[in-house]
């Protein structure tokens, strides 16, 4: 592995078992398999597909740690999030617990409405630093403190934010290319890390030229073991396998199943059609019905085919 070819960085899922305990049976093999791979950035422990906000504080303390054992043992480096709900004092408990495993970074999420004052938020991303972290800035859109609506962090903010000593990259989830250019520019300047995520390989496509070097996972999420191959076809410019990759594998998940069910169900229909557990969910989290599941198995087994030519 280079510096010009770091790899993805992967998003972690998360299993549940039919009684909704945590599955770390299945979170092992996947984590294991991983390990196999040369050209992964960082594996990423998250809010959403992470599931923390069906979780515990205590749960979510627990499930980064073993992930972080789990990534130790594979070669991997690893960002992890914090519990979703929180005051200072918690997080600060939380955050002093998980600094003892040596995250690479502590994903930051701000929960709270934006009322256009920066302290709060910058103080929020700060705060891993009082116990020896850095912090990965989950830079999704805001809500409005005044109408509720989702808005961009405004440019001011955003450099501000990305400037800090203890933010080491950036989750750039706005799905706005001006707000994409612009946390690019600030991470090239610092020597940060820009994790574009939303869009698929395309989208990772028109910033490649521009110095993007890592994305989220999106569809390899299913089928990890060809991350390098199709890692490698994108940083090399390999427009034939980049094509048979977005046609026969990118395209038929994101638009016949995507579209239809949203991403948190698809994908974990898809992980289980791939081997990767089974699909339950905790509650009150919805799970792709059994009829819905019958209808996209054609589309996932013709994917499936087609990940056989990067075997």
């Amino acid at each position: 592995m280079t510096n010009k070819f770091p790899g993805l960085t992967v998003s972690i899922p998360l299993f549940f078992n039919e009684d909704e305990s945590i599955d770390y049976k299945t979170l092992t093999k996947y984590i294991k398999d991983l390990g196999t791979q040369k050209y992964i950035s960082a594996i990423y422990s998250m809010a959403y597909n992470t599931r923390y906000r069906m979780l515990s504080e205590q749960e979510v303390l627990e499930l980064n740690i073993e992930i972080l054992k789990l990534a130790k043992e594979n070669n991997l480096a690893c960002y992890v999030g914090h519990p979703y709900i929180f005051n200072r004092e918690r997080l600060e408990a939380y955050l002093e617990s998980i600094s003892k495993h040596n995250p690479a970074g502590i994903s930051m999420l701000y929960p709270e409405r934006y009322y256009g004052i920066d302290e709060p938020i910058i103080d929020f991303l700060k705060l891993p630093e009082k116990f020896g972290l850095k912090s990965v800035l989950h830079e999704m859109k805001l809500v409005s403190g005044f109408d509720g609506s989702l808005i961009n962090w405004p440019e001011d903010l955003l450099r501000k934010a990305i400037r800090l000593d203890s933010v080491i990259g950036v989750k750039e989830d706005s799905k706005d290319e001006d707000i994409t250019q612009i946390v690019l520019e600030e991470c090239k300047k610092k020597g940060s890390v820009c994790i574009l995520a939303g869009g698929g390989k395309l989208q990772a496509l028109k910033f490649t030229n521009k110095g993007l070097t890592t994305w989220l996972n999106g569809s390899t999420i299913f089928c990890p073991k060809i991350i390098d191959k199709i890692y490698l076809a994108i940083m090399k410019n390999n427009d034939e396998e980049i094509s048979f990759y977005i046609e026969n594998i990118e395209k038929p998940f994101f638009d016949e199943i995507v579209k239809k069910f949203g991403w948190h169900l698809a994908h974990k229909a898809a992980l289980q059609f791939f081997g990767y557990g089974m699909r339950y969910e905790r509650f009150p989290h919805p799970m792709m019905p059994e009829d819905s599941y019958s209808q996209i198995h054609d589309t996932l087994k013709n994917i499936q085919s087609n990940t056989g030519k990067y075997e």
